[in-house]
């Protein structure tokens, strides 16, 4: 998330840039080339996962490029440390992690270069539970939203994320593919193994838009029906069934002015009459090198998970429907390839006979509606499910 923003802001300040003073060179933008981008929180009541990666350029092929071979450690103010396994593809991360409340906390980074980064020490945050996580049917669709309170009034700043997953059909089964032969094209069954494969698929989707919330002002710290996401009707997310993962992660005032800069930067960026991007200075630094940038904001709270589930039944008439197309195609090879040959936009679904009982065509129907992997859809079931 912070990667993406971080480039929107830069290429709306070149193109500012360009717009009101003289042709945009990447290099006037100082400290931002190859700077480290830190994201995760140290969770002292589960898994603690710490992303490393850096700033890509503007011409860069990848969209990501992931910080390798660093040590990550919490160093504890009695200098005890803890080192968090490196997974690879610049994650770090531990299963469990004890901490001290009593004690504060920093996040050091040895990159593979001998660079050195510390975070600000930290105190151990808690972050009260999920009162509820619930949905509602409402006239455009159906909302998600959040319940929560901290009787001691001491959290004040939070902030949620989420992974949503939901299951893909078919409408029908891919009995038949198309063999490419001599001349075109041959309609063939197809293995029963590869048409399950076809009909039942699985999408996730994470997050992206920071969600901040602050009862600061409140007379009580009590979050009500704090909107999650909104899914439109007839969107194939509910089509059969769904689910919703809600992290919740309280902040330091500290950690929600960051993320709260950053949200704005990133929705406001585009006309003149908006306010300008401005630094976001986090808490992460090069401990010799102030000029060497690093991006992000570590905080310690636990994380708090709760999922829910939304299936067709409890919906009623939903109303989704895949736009399929259905298109009658010659028993002919060179119709048969040319229509429906591998990689096409249709697939043969149905023979039509004559009268004799000879297949004279095909009925034939958009590849999307027979086969729910082109719809971004994946066999891989989750665990949960």
């Amino acid at each position: 998330m912070i990667r993406k923003l971080l480039i929107l802001f830069l290429l709306s300040a070149g193109i500012l840039y360009q717009a009101c003073k003289k042709p945009f060179d990447p290099e006037t933008i100082q400290g931002f080339s190859s700077a480290l981008i830190v994201e995760g929180v140290i969770n002292p009541t589960g898994v603690t996962n710490i992303t490393l990666s850096r700033t890509l350029d503007l011409d860069d092929k990848v969209s990501v490029k992931p910080e390798l071979k660093a040590n990550v450690q919490v160093v504890a103010d009695n200098n005890t440390v803890v080192t968090l396994l490196d997974r690879g593809a610049g994650l770090y991360s531990i299963p469990q992690i004890n901490l001290n409340s009593n004690l504060k906390y920093r996040l050091k980074i040895t990159t593979s270069n001998g660079r050195i980064y510390e975070s600000d020490a930290m105190a151990v945050k808690n972050t009260p539970a999920m009162d509820s996580l619930y949905w509602r049917r409402e006239p455009n669709g159906v909302g998600i939203y959040v319940d929560t309170h901290d009787s001691q009034n001491k959290t004040k700043y939070y902030q949620w994320d989420f992974e949503e997953n939901w299951e893909l059909r078919s409408i029908d089964e891919a009995r038949y593919k198309v063999a490419l032969v001599t001349g075109g094209g041959r309609v063939e069954s197809r293995d029963p193994k590869e048409t399950a494969l076809m009909q039942i698929c699985y999408k996730s989707q994470r997050s992206t838009a920071i969600d901040i919330f602050s009862t600061a002002s409140l007379t009580s710290d009590v979050v009500s029906k704090h909107p999650i996401v909104f899914i439109k009707n007839d969107a194939e997310k509910l089509a059969f069934k769904y689910s919703i993962l809600v992290r919740q992660y309280a902040l330091t005032f500290e950690a929600f002015e960051y993320l709260s800069q950053m949200k704005k930067n990133s929705e406001q960026l585009g006309s003149f009459f908006d306010s300008q991007p401005t630094e976001l200075v986090g808490n992460i630094r090069n401990v010799s090198d102030r000029s060497d940038i690093a991006i992000g904001f570590i905080t310690i709270a636990p994380v708090i998970e709760k999922r829910i589930f939304i299936t067709k039944e409890q919906l009623g008439n939903w109303g989704f429907k895949l736009e399929c197309q259905d298109v009658s195609v010659k028993n002919h090879p060179d119709s048969i390839a040319r229509v429906m040959g591998p990689g096409s936009a249709y697939m043969p679904q149905y023979p039509i006979e004559n009268m004799s009982g000879s297949i004279v065509a095909w009925g034939a129907t958009s590849t999307t509606c027979l086969d729910c992997r082109t719809r971004g859809g994946n066999n891989d079931k989750p665990t949960f499910w």
